[in-house]
């Protein structure tokens, strides 16, 4: 971002109020918000974190099972001065190799493509029911304090709103094999039988091979939402509700009498 007619930062809102800031000398749309430190495992870890001196104003946020926040700053205080640049959804690069090989009546080309870096925000966090039955989100969570889970994953209803932080920012690579097409093109004796000019059978795949980022927990990172809040220049990278990708079949006679 070269300019802001005079401001050093703007900040634009999405639905669930995370933030997107276009700040000056960085790029033109960043996730703003809260760096997480794991979960608070218990009361007791509360108890000693307020005696040694931390406060905060963020509603809801020492609860046990809850997401901790980053004291950004050091100043032993969480507040919204803590809260940074958390991802972009601008990817390093996108990338693509295709090719067609031919050997003898045999032909077959495909298409590999896919995109490195950039993050997404996954707004599918936000519902009980991604929260309660996607096994990427529920998996190893904080139950009790006797039941802790892996110390990074909280409770669904406890603590800061997820939305707020770098917890829902996940990996927007992927890799796909996006189509491969193999086909058979009948010698001139064959034609001649068939009273034919040319004559080609094939079969073609899509999506046959896909692998997303290792830290994605939705079903298509190249979906986005686009409508509403999210038709804005400086608002990108927030998914919600993601159609599956469809991996397709098809075969097909190609003739020419």
């Amino acid at each position: 971002m070269i300019d802001l007619g005079g401001e050093p930062f703007q900040y634009s809102f999405g639905e669930r109020n995370e933030v997107y800031a276009a700040t000056i000398g960085q790029p033109s749309i960043q996730f703003f918000g809260y760096k997480t430190d794991g979960v608070w495992l218990s009361q007791s870890q509360i108890d000693e974190a307020v005696a040694n001196g931390l406060t905060t104003n963020i509603s809801n946020y020492l609860m046990a099972g809850g997401l901790k926040i980053a004291d950004v700053n050091n100043d032993n205080i969480i507040d919204q001065n803590d809260r940074t640049a958390i991802g972009s959804p601008f990817p390093d690069f996108t990338w693509g190799v295709t090719n067609t090989f031919k050997y003898k009546d045999l032909d077959l080309s495909f298409l590999v493509q896919g995109v490195q870096g950039g993050q997404l925000v996954n707004g599918d966090h936000n519902y009980n029911e991604s929260k309660r039955f996607n096994r990427n989100v529920v998996e190893n969570r904080w139950l009790s304090e006797m039941y802790p889970g892996d110390g990074k994953t909280p409770y669904l209803t406890n603590g800061v709103n997820w939305m707020l932080t770098d917890y829902v920012v996940e990996s927007a690579s992927y890799a796909s094999l996006r189509s491969v097409i193999l086909g058979y093109t009948f010698k001139q004796k064959v034609l001649n039988k068939l009273g034919v000019k040319t004559l080609r059978l094939y079969a073609s795949g899509e999506n046959l091979l896909y692998f997303m980022g290792q830290n994605y927990r939705g079903i298509n990172p190249e979906a986005r939402t686009t409508s509403g809040d999210y038709n804005n220049p400086l608002v990108n990278g927030y998914q919600r509700g993601a159609f599956p990708l469809m991996r397709t079949y098809t075969f097909g006679i190609d003739f020419n009498f």
